[in-house]
């Protein structure tokens, strides 16, 4: 095997690290809204727990990445790749942080969730999971179209993020919603609303990894 194979095996691994690391973030995800939705305190005692290993995740693809640009010395477009993990897989132990953040939610709320508000938190979750889903095809294939229909799908989300305010606000006015759950349910979609922006960081750093730019700064 030549140095070259060598360094692109373990680039390889590690993309696939990255892909389980993200899969666990998001499953994480999906059950922290089902706890929230359900009022399943079990089932948020359970995505609190699996946090560590989103966290055991991040420091060992840390550690192989530092690996890789001690031993092998990429140069060129894999160091920037390398580099970009490195950067990346910050955004995605957050995305963990927030399913814990959610499930930490349901742990506070007492009786039912108002199920007129749940519909666009949820079209909030099924956003943001595809563009999480986009951002790690996009690292895998270190495609910069793909990263750049990430950012655009931003949008939806602040939009729906905006709805949601404006129904809570009505709700509120008309005494259909109590002030506390408010505030849990307003949380939780904040809480979606920051997952979309880390994907967003996320297609950033692939952007970076083809072109050298990053926020249309050139780093290198």
């Amino acid at each position: 095997m030549t140095l070259r194979q060598h360094l692109e095996e373990m680039i390889e691994e590690l993309k696939k690290q990255v892909a389980e690391m993200a899969d666990l973030a998001l499953s994480n995800l999906r059950e922290g809204l089902e706890a929230f939705k359900n009022n399943d305190l079990e089932l948020a005692r359970i995505v609190i727990k699996k946090d560590d290993e989103v966290d055991q995740y991040e420091e060992e693809i840390a550690k192989q990445a530092l690996k890789i640009i001690w031993r092998e010395q990429p140069v060129a477009s894999d160091l920037r790749l390398v580099t970009g993990i490195l950067k990346l897989i910050t955004d995605l132990e957050r995305i963990g942080d927030h399913a814990t953040d959610i499930a930490e939610m349901t742990l506070h709320l007492e009786g039912n969730l108002n199920k007129r508000v749940l519909p666009l938190t949820s079209k909030m979750a099924e956003i943001v999971e595809e563009m999480v889903l986009l951002s790690i095809k996009g690292l895998v294939h270190v495609n910069e179209e793909i990263a750049r229909e990430v950012i655009k799908k931003d949008d939806q989300v602040d939009d729906l993020f905006q709805q949601l305010i404006s129904k809570m606000t009505t709700e509120l006015k008309h005494d259909k919603i109590d002030a506390n759950e408010l505030i849990y349910v307003l949380m939780v979609a904040k809480y979606f609303e920051r997952v979309g922006d880390h994907a967003v960081n996320i297609a950033q750093w692939i952007i970076f990894m083809v072109k050298g730019t990053h926020k249309n700064t050139l780093l290198f």
